[in-house]
C-alpha cells in the first residue's frame, strides 16, 4: 500500500509517499480500501511541529477518510466487506488502506458519494458539537464564524440555518459572493475591516450570542467583547501561530503573549461564556462522539446537509494540497484521492 507520511518537520515538501504492508484488521477493527482522504488544518499544524500530541516523523498523517471496507475483524458485527463507509482516523487516513475501530466507522448515508463521505467526519462532527452541544444555539439567535469559508465553516453555515439562527461570517473578500448564497447575512472581510465594530453594527450594538473562533489570541480577546448577555464564545484552534510554512519561535512568542486571561468573577457578572472544544482530546466521551452522530444522520436525511468540496488533490500532490490551504486559496473542502496507485 502507499502512504504519504511527515519525512521530517519542515514545509510542505517534507510530504512523501512511501511503500508499505496492508494492514491485518484486530478482531474488533475494519479494513478500509481509502478513496478519499480529508486535509485539516490541524495535519498542516502537525507538519510543522505545532500541533501537541502528534506522532513524531517519520509519520503518517490524517483524521478522515471514505471508501469500502475489504476485510473485517473476527469481532465485528455492524459491517461486511464491500460496505462502503467513512471514518475517523487518527493520524492515518493519508493511507491506500487504514484499519479502524468498528466503533470509529459509520455507514456512507445513499445521498452521499464517496467523496462527500471524506469530506464530513471531522468537520461536521466538530461544527455540531460546537454549535448545539456547547453553544445550545436557539432560533432567532445571532451566530459570528471565523474563518466561514473553510472546511469546518462551511458545515456550520448549513448547521447553523437549520437551527434558524442568523450569521455573520469573517474571510476574506472573495468568498463573501459564494458565503452569501449559501447563508450568511452578513460578511466582514478581516483583512481590510475592523471585525468588532463591524459585528457591533450589525447587531445594532447588541453583539452576538455565539461565536466559534480557530484565530487566536488577540480574536479571542476581541471576541469576548462582541458577546450579547449570555453569549459563548467557543475557541477551537489558535490559527495564528501557523506563520510561513515553518515553525517560527518569535510568533510563537508573540501569540503566547496576546492570550488573554478570563477572570471568572467578571464572568459571572456580564452573563458570559468561554469554551474550548478538541474533538482529537475526547478520550473516554465517545458515546457523546456517537451521540452528535446519530443526531446528524437525522440532519443529513432531510437533505439539508452537504459538504462543499473546493478541490480535490491526487496524493502524489500532497505538498501543492498543503501549500494551497495554507495560501488561503480554499472554500470549503480539500481532499486527497487515493483511488488509483
Amino acid at each position: 500500500m502507499k502512504q504519504v507520511i511527515i519525512s521530517r518537520y519542515g514545509p510542505p515538501e517534507v510530504l512523501k509517499i512511501r511503500e508499505n504492508q496492508i494492514p491485518e484488521p484486530g478482531d474488533h477493527e475494519v479494513l478500509i480500501r481509502v478513496h478519499y482522504a480529508g486535509i485539516n488544518f490541524s495535519e498542516i499544524m502537525a507538519r510543522m511541529k505545532l500541533y501537541p500530541g502528534a506522532p513524531k516523523p517519520p509519520t503518517t498523517l490524517g483524521s478522515e477518510a471514505s471508501g469500502i471496507i475489504e476485510k473485517v475483524g473476527s469481532s465485528v458485527t455492524g459491517f461486511k466487506p464491500g460496505d462502503k463507509v467513512m471514518s475517523f482516523c487518527r493520524f492515518g487516513s493519508y493511507s491506500t488502506h487504514i484499519c479502524v475501530s468498528e466503533q470509529m466507522v459509520f455507514a456512507l448515508p445513499e445521498r452521499f458519494t464517496l467523496d462527500q463521505g471524506a469530506a464530513f467526519p471531522l468537520v461536521y462532527v466538530t461544527a455540531f458539537m460546537m454549535i448545539y452541544d456547547l453553544g445550545n444555539i436557539q432560533p432567532g439567535e445571532a451566530v459570528l464564524i471565523h474563518g466561514a469559508g473553510g472546511a469546518v465553516g462551511t458545515a456550520a453555515i448549513q448547521l447553523i440555518k437549520h437551527a434558524g439562527a442568523g450569521i455573520i461570517g469573517t474571510s476574506s473578500g472573495w468568498k463573501h459572493e459564494k458565503l452569501k448564497k449559501m447563508g450568511v447575512k452578513y460578511c466582514i472581510d478581516y483583512r481590510k475591516e475592523n471585525v468588532y465594530d463591524k459585528v457591533m453594527e450589525f447587531t445594532q450594538g447588541t453583539g452576538v450570542d455565539l461565536i466559534i473562533d480557530p484565530l487566536g489570541g488577540k480574536s479571542w480577546k476581541n471576541g469576548y467583547r462582541m458577546l450579547a448577555p449570555m453569549g459563548k464564545l467557543i475557541v477551537y484552534g489558535d490559527q495564528k501561530i501557523v506563520s510561513g510554512f515553518r515553525k517560527n519561535p518569535f510568533v510563537l512568542l508573540k501569540e503566547l503573549f496576546t492570550i488573554p486571561k478570563f477572570n471568572p468573577a467578571l464572568m459571572l457578572g456580564e452573563n458570559k461564556c468561554v469554551m474550548g472544544y478538541h474533538l482529537g482530546k475526547l478520550r473516554n466521551a465517545e458515546h457523546k462522539i456517537q451521540n452528535a452522530v446519530d443526531r446528524l444522520m437525522k440532519i443529513v436525511d432531510t437533505g439539508k446537509l452537504n459538504p462543499v468540496i473546493d478541490r480535490i488533490f491526487h496524493y502524489t500532490e500532497a505538498p501543492e494540497c498543503h501549500r494551497y490551504i495554507q495560501e488561503r486559496k480554499n472554500f470549503g473542502k480539500v481532499l486527497l484521492d487515493f483511488r488509483k496507485e
